[in-house]
């Protein structure tokens, strides 16, 4: 589960993927994924994307990885070895605001939910221009986020589902509007060709929701609601999704570019 810091574990990735399975495809497609490219995800992880995206590229092809966290990149490491495919994989730990490698590296390069998490130190506008140096010329950008600010939970109590998930938005994330800025993000970079797709991704179970016991913790520690209320919350949601009547709903944003 993610912590307020924005750290999320990679169980909670591989979760996420399962669900926005359809935005992954789509964001390869974007890429422009064929035999033979050579591509860059950002923000890695456990290797989520690399791998498939390496099945696509082919022994002609090659795939990086690169992400901060040390753990991340051995799950990541692990995989690779395990689908054999370490001759096409390149998984290092760095930073994405000076990223080893040489201008015009890649056909590609790709970040999914990156921004949302990245402490505020880390300004999009500086993490688009560094993965704009490394992009060969005519080669394209495809970042994935999700804009927090459009979450909604069906809940009763109206007052306190919107208390709730503005502070989600506002608190739990360290970017959590990421997902809208994204398209401004590109045109003021002076990529050309900017397509915005915009993806709806629909929960009917609260337990693969981040809105139970952590979110609960957090905002009674800050003072957002009464331990009543949340636990009415808690009680509540889980009631209704043990009878599947439970919906909450998000958008994630994908955004294309041209160098």
């Amino acid at each position: 589960m993610p912590k307020s810091d924005g750290y999320v574990s990679a169980e909670y990735l591989k979760k996420i993927a399962e669900i926005a399975q359809e935005i992954k495809l789509r964001s390869y497609e974007l890429m422009g994924a064929s035999e033979g490219k050579y591509f860059l995800d950002l923000g890695c992880g456990p290797g989520i994307d690399t791998i498939p995206l390496a099945n696509i590229v082919g022994n002609s092809g090659r795939v990086c990885g690169i992400d901060i966290d040390g753990e991340m990149i051995a799950k990541a490491n692990s995989q690779t070895a395990t689908h054999g495919l370490g001759s096409i994989i390149q998984h290092q730990q760095g930073d994405v605001l000076a990223l080893p490698h040489d201008d015009g590296s890649f056909d590609a390069v790709r970040a999914e939910r990156l921004l949302q998490v990245l402490p505020k130190k880390y300004l999009p506008v500086d993490v688009l221009k560094e993965a704009c140096r490394v992009t060969r010329k005519e080669g394209r950008l495809v970042f994935v986020d999700t804009d927090w600010g459009s979450v909604s939970v069906d809940y009763n109590d109206t007052d306190l589902e919107r208390r709730l998930m503005g502070y989600f938005a506002n608190c739990l994330r360290p970017n959590g509007y990421a997902g809208r800025q994204l398209p401004v993000l590109f045109f003021d970079q002076g990529l050309s060709n900017v397509a915005v797709e915009q993806f709806p991704i629909v929960t009917r179970d609260f337990s693969q929701t981040p809105f139970g016991d952590w979110l609960c913790t957090e905002a009674l520690s800050a003072g957002v609601a009464s331990r009543t209320e949340l636990e009415l919350w808690k009680t509540n949601l889980q009631a209704r999704s043990d009878e599947g009547r439970f919906f909450s709903s998000v958008n994630i944003v994908v955004v294309c570019g041209i160098r």
